[in-house]
């Protein structure tokens, strides 16, 4: 750009109206095209907790800048918007436009996994800012599964008679190996149990279902009252460390006594006679007594 000088102005005739030289100066210019990707605010879940970063113009371009971003990981998280544009000569060059992080679940013990919003270089017709590199940013989606076998409550008592009761066992994530776990009765004159061991397998359908466990009482001739006998459950045994060697509660189960006291007498085998025909029956207990019971 030019100073522009005006000829001299003087009543002095040998200084009025002289010309003076104009001056050319050049102004250097401090702008610089470029994208400027702000600090993501924190970690990502597996619970869909959200992170949010900005991205920003440095310069107003000459034409609209477009931006893409994809996730390097969709089983970890996804991002919105899928692109964001900044407008040539209107507010939206100067604006921080916000991106969304958010965190995808899954069913396995797979630990705080980082994932990448992966930004595509700027598309402009403005040629300072055509296919100008911008950052991308790694995020960390925190898992939110833990190990656990979670044991359901018994539906009610077994009984002498056979009746049976049921429960349900459950893993609470998807293992990286299979999980077995055995069962057991404590008292096999009161109970027994089906079946003896029960498996989930890792990474099918299996791992995510309620198996059902049933308790079956069992009969005796004692009127010995309602007894409660335990099913009994190992520790959990498995390759995936998480779940190897994993308590697993017991379940404790009454069963109905079905007995009572009770006298049965037998139909007498005829008549007696007075030539010393005899005649017989017979006397039985209905259980078995704690002590001998005497019939006079």
């Amino acid at each position: 750009f030019t100073i522009v000088t005006t000829a001299t102005s003087s009543s002095d005739a040998n200084y009025n109206m002289l010309a003076v030289a104009d001056v050319t100066l050049t102004n250097d210019d401090d702008d610089a095209a470029g994208v400027t990707v702000g600090a993501v605010s924190g970690d990502t879940g597996e619970d869909s907790t959200t992170a949010t970063f900005t991205v920003k113009l440095a310069t107003d371009p000459s034409d609209d800048v477009t931006i893409a971003f994809s996730s390097s990981d969709t089983g970890e998280g996804t991002v919105s918007p899928a692109a964001v544009t900044f407008g040539s000569g209107d507010s939206t060059w100067n604006v921080n436009q916000v991106v969304t992080a958010t965190g995808v679940d899954d069913d396995s013990i797979d630990g705080d996994v980082a994932f990448t919003i992966v930004t595509t270089a700027a598309s402009a017709s403005d040629a300072n800012y055509n296919m100008l590199t911008v950052s991308d940013v790694t995020i960390t989606n925190d898992d939110d599964d833990t190990a656990g076998v979670a044991v359901g409550a018994i539906s009610g008592h077994t009984s002498e008679g056979g009746a049976s009761a049921t429960f349900s066992v459950k893993l609470s994530s998807d293992p990286s190996d299979d999980v077995t776990i055995a069962l057991s009765s404590s008292d096999a004159g009161e109970g027994t149990v089906s079946p003896a061991t029960v498996t989930f397998g890792a990474g099918d359908a299996t791992w995510n279902m309620n198996q059902v466990i049933t308790a079956t009482g069992v009969d005796d001739s004692s009127i010995d009252g309602d007894i409660a006998f335990t099913i009994v459950t190992t520790a959990t045994s498995s390759s995936d460390v998480s779940y190897n060697m994993l308590a697993v509660a017991d379940v404790t189960v009454t069963n109905d006594d079905d007995d009572a006291p009770s006298v049965t007498v037998g139909s007498t085998s005829g008549n007696t006679g007075e030539d010393g025909t005899a005649a017989t029956f017979t006397v039985k207990l209905a259980t078995d007594p704690s002590d001998d019971v005497t019939i006079a």
